[in-house]
This record gives C-alpha cells, sequence and structure tokens, in this order.
C-alpha cells in the first residue's frame, strides 16, 4: 500500500489497500416472484456533465468486468461528437471510442421553465440505482441530482478533483463552501483521486474514503509508445530539431493558467540545452511560435488521442508548470510513455505521482523550472526505471476495483429500489 493508503487507513474510511482482480459478481439482494426467488446485481449509476476521454476506458473497465451492473448518465453529448473548445480554441472531435463497451443514456440539461421535466426525469433515472457516483459538486444539475438522492434516499458517492484550499476570493468562496460542505456532508462516501482531494472531502466530514486514484489506460500508452519510439530521431530532424539533445513535452492548452511560455523561458535560460516540443493550442500559440526560429521550440498545435504516445515516444521529460491544476493526467500519459516528470507544485499530482520519482518545483519560479530540468535530465535512465513501479498503483483496474468497493459498501439494500421503471427493468 502506498503513503496515501496508509495516510487514510484508520480513518472512517474503508480502504482496502491494492486490488485489482475483480470482486464477484455483487448479488444485492432478492425479491420472491411466485415460488422463484430472483437475485439481482448491484446497479451503479454515474452522473456527469459529458463523456471525457480520460473516463471512458475507466467505465469501460467496469463494464467488462461485471462486478456491478453500470449505467452512465451525461447531462450533454458534447466530446462524443465535435465540439469547440474555448480553451484549445478549436473545434475537436476525439478520435477514440467514448460511449462504446458500456451502458449510457442521456438526461440532457433544460432551461429554467424545463427543470421540473428534467428533475423528473433525473428521479426516474436515480429510482433505477442502488447507488450513484456524482461528479462534481458545482454544476447545478449535479446539486438537483444530490438534492433528489437525498430526498429518494439513495446513497450518493463523489468523485471531482477539488482541493481543500479554494482558489475563489470573497463571496465566491463562502458560497463555493457552503455549498461543498452540503453535499460532502450528505454524501454516503467519495472516491478521491488523491492525496490533495482526499484532504478536500476531510475537510467537510468524516466520511468513508474509498481510494480511486485517477489513471489512464497505461497500457494502451505504452505499447503505442514503444512502436514509435524507434523512429524518435526521425521526428524530431523533421521538425529541425538535434535528437542528441534531451527532449522536454508539453502536452495541454496553451493558456495562461498552463504557464507554456514559462517553460519557453526555461528553455531559453539554460542555454538552449533542450528541445521543447508544445502539443497543444490555445491563445498563447502565437507567443510561443515567435520564439521557434531563435530557440529550438515546436508548437505541433492539437494532437489527438491516438497520435498523442507517438510525440511522448520522442521525449524524455514531462513539463507541467501550471499556476493551478487539480491533477495534470497528462503526467499519467507522459509517465506511461516513458518521460520523467517535472511540475509546478499547483499540480495536484506532484504528492502522489511526482514525488521521489520526477522533481516539483515552485509554480511561476522559471529559474527553478530551468533547475529541476537540469536535474532529471542528468538522471533520466536511472529516473526512468521507478516509472513502472510507482505507475502499478494508478491502473484502470485498480480505479474500477474503488469504485466497485465503494458500490458493495455503500448501496442501498435492494429491497427499496423499484422493480421496474424506466430504462432497466427486471423482467
Amino acid at each position: 500500500m502506498t503513503d496515501f493508503g496508509r495516510k487514510l487507513c484508520g480513518r472512517r474510511g474503508r480502504i482496502t489497500g491494492r486490488q485489482e482482480a475483480p470482486m464477484p459478481i455483487a448479488q444485492h439482494g432478492s425479491r420472491r416472484r411466485g415460488a422463484a426467488l430472483t437475485v439481482f446485481p448491484l446497479r451503479l449509476g454515474v452522473l456527469a456533465t459529458h463523456p471525457i476521454q480520460y473516463q471512458a476506458p475507466l467505465y469501460q473497465e467496469l463494464a467488462r468486468r461485471g462486478v456491478v451492473e453500470l449505467e452512465f448518465a451525461f447531462l450533454s453529448s458534447a466530446g462524443a461528437k465535435p465540439f469547440y473548445d474555448p480553451g484549445f480554441g478549436v473545434t475537436l472531435e476525439w478520435d477514440i471510442d467514448l460511449l462504446g463497451g458500456y451502458a449510457s443514456t442521456l438526461l440532457p440539461r433544460r432551461r429554467l421553465r424545463g427543470k421540473p421535466a428534467w428533475l423528473r426525469s433525473a428521479s426516474r433515472w436515480l429510482r433505477q440505482q442502488d447507488i450513484v457516483v456524482l461528479h462534481g459538486h458545482s454544476d447545478p444539475d449535479i446539486l438537483l441530482a444530490a438534492a433528489a438522492c437525498r430526498l429518494l434516499g439513495i446513497p450518493y458517492l463523489l468523485r471531482g478533483d477539488s482541493e481543500a484550499q479554494s482558489s475563489a476570493t470573497g463571496m465566491r468562496r463562502i458560497a463555493r463552501h457552503l455549498v461543498a460542505g452540503t453535499v460532502v456532508r450528505n454524501a454516503a462516501g467519495a472516491l478521491p483521486i488523491g492525496q490533495r482531494n482526499a484532504a478536500f472531502y476531510q475537510r467537510y466530514a468524516r466520511l468513508p474514503l474509498y481510494i480511486a486514484r485517477y489513471s489512464i489506460d497505461n497500457e494502451r500508452f505504452q505499447i503505442a509508445a514503444d512502436a514509435a519510439r524507434p523512429s524518435r530521431a526521425k521526428r524530431l530532424e523533421s521538425l529541425g530539431l538535434d535528437p542528441l539533445r534531451p527532449t522536454v513535452v508539453f502536452s495541454g492548452k496553451l493558456t495562461t493558467q498552463k504557464r507554456p511560455l514559462d517553460l519557453v523561458a526555461a528553455v531559453e535560460r539554460s542555454g538552449a540545452v533542450f528541445n521543447l516540443l508544445l502539443l497543444g493550442d490555445g491563445p498563447l500559440r502565437g507567443a510561443v511560435r515567435d520564439y521557434q526560429e531563435t530557440l529550438p521550440v515546436r508548437c505541433l498545435g492539437f494532437v489527438n488521442q491516438s497520435e498523442i504516445p507517438c510525440w511522448y515516444a520522442a521525449g524524455d521529460i514531462l513539463a507541467l508548470p501550471s499556476g493551478r491544476e487539480p491533477w495534470g493526467l497528462v503526467v499519467n500519459e507522459a509517465m506511461a510513455c516513458g518521460l520523467v516528470p517535472v511540475v509546478s507544485d499547483a499540480v495536484g499530482c506532484g504528492p502522489d505521482l511526482v514525488d521521489g520519482i520526477g522533481e516539483v518545483f515552485p509554480a511561476g519560479n522559471v529559474d527553478a523550472l530551468a533547475a529541476a530540468l537540469a536535474v532529471v535530465a542528468g538522471d533520466i535512465p536511472g529516473r526512468r526505471e521507478r516509472l513502472r513501479d510507482r505507475l502499478e498503483d494508478y491502473t484502470i483496474a485498480q480505479t474500477a476495483a474503488g469504485f466497485e468497493q465503494a458500490a458493495v459498501g455503500l448501496a442501498r439494500p435492494a429491497a427499496t429500489r423499484p422493480e421496474t421503471s424506466g430504462g432497466r427493468s427486471r423482467s
């Protein structure tokens, strides 16, 4: 068990440590129909705003394992079809399947006049679940669903990336504090993604915490990167870069919050001993490209999911200098592809994923960033050897096991659930 697991043990959480193999199918109560006794599997509902590329592999894994009967409900189909992302500044269409492999339904948002009808539809869906996972705690419709769960007697689990210290100020901070406190205290439990997120839940209540770390499909990234690595030199040379230099990769939106210009400045102060690849788009792309004539810096624009491991394979170091980053799943991606992480202390995964493997520096301190890159560049082979061991605690299978343990431990009795209604019937 990692330090994170040991810290949570002994609290009111039900932490059972590492478990990757599926639990037995959760037979959740029974009802007699004449002389027959029908056993129902446990129903787990998950409510989220829209399909997200990082979440799809987890729900496909949960459905494949079959421990719980999973159904996902989305408030919007954005993400499953082309959509405009204001952070990237472009229209995106993910090139991986976000909806296949698990059951899902749409509970489309309604304007204010349509909220009563939406709430009736949501309540019908909620009644079919034995326990519900709510993604986030600030979206108005998610809050309505949390209130409906309380009224209907359906336990809900919280899943999100909030930290104990809010970035909001003034009345907004007070309002968020009040809302968060109410939602957390009424929850049956939570599925923390890491240490900082666990501290958020513990700030408001002593509720059961089931470790469900943020994870990605490590195997997919690793296989793709291994296949692309032999062409590393060719890829870098095609961009006019020296393949003998250590190569730093940035992956994300080119916005002020992500601070990509700090990374460009750190490369400049280092004497241009690093290549820098920026995989992403956004309002700062023009400012970044201004340096391409004088520095070994290349901005490739938005890179989709199926292609991004190939560009990670061209790198040695993943740098994420964000001024605020609740987790940073690009760190998981890059580590699965063999890159050593360098992140700011504002990146949420630092205490969990990066400590002891890469380097953490104070956000906004360009000199410290340049020094961290130099330290890692001097020991890339040694640090890479430790990457795989760290990632063993950050697999889709382990995250799925956390969901299953929480569902089995906290679901309502089956006798309180309607036998038939709406989408999932028991005939």
